[in-house]
């Protein structure tokens, strides 16, 4: 729908007394159009930055396996005891670990996740319980325990902006820091869910 028939549709809708369009169940803002989605309080994002988040992800996608080794040797230079948790890792160094099938597998199971809920932003419901499931899933890792999530979140940042570049504007930067925040605390939630249990 181009700008002029919406502007045509909307002069010729009803309006209340006070002058508004009225509501009516279902009639919702066209999808197509940036800034249209309405505001769930559950992720920290605008309409506007969760479009801009998802287009933006694009150049990650296409460069997602690389991101992911990049993201996991940060995790793993700076955090000993996170990669102690990866059994098959263990004494490799980081020449090798790049070559390492273990730590590929896990960098797409890790980046399918980020993937599924970076890009699928407009659904809320889909990526938090897409999320729960993820974090109840590290319930059974011997010594894991959920504030180790917080430690990819640096490591996140820094293989995005390695791959973004000069797309990576402090812009993009402040909405990605606010995206894996609210994907780390979803994670945290899914796996203390399993706690209460």
């Amino acid at each position: 729908m181009n700008s002029n028939s919406r502007l045509q549709r909307k002069n010729t809708e009803p309006k209340t007394q006070n002058g508004n369009t009225p509501k009516v169940k279902g009639d919702e803002k066209p999808k197509d159009v940036p800034g249209n989605a309405e505001f769930d309080p559950r992720v920290p994002l605008t309409a506007r930055q969760r479009f801009n988040i998802t287009k933006s992800w694009k150049g990650i996608a296409r460069n997602m396996e690389q991101t992911g080794i990049n993201m996991f040797l940060r995790l793993f230079e700076t955090n000993d005891e996170i990669k102690q948790l990866f059994k098959g890792l263990q004494g490799y160094e980081t020449a090798e670990l790049r070559a390492s099938k273990g730590l590929e597998n896990h960098v797409s199971m890790v980046m399918y996740t980020l993937d599924e809920a970076i890009a699928s932003m407009e659904d809320v419901d889909f990526v938090v319980e897409m999320l729960y499931t993820v974090g109840r899933s590290h319930w059974n890792m011997g010594g894991f325990i959920p504030e180790a999530f917080w430690k990819i979140e640096e490591p996140f940042l820094v293989a995005v902006k390695e791959t973004l570049g000069d797309r990576y504007t402090a812009n993009m930067d402040h909405i990605y820091r606010k995206a894996i925040k609210f994907i780390l605390e979803t994670l945290i939630e899914g796996f203390k869910r399993c706690e209460k249990q």
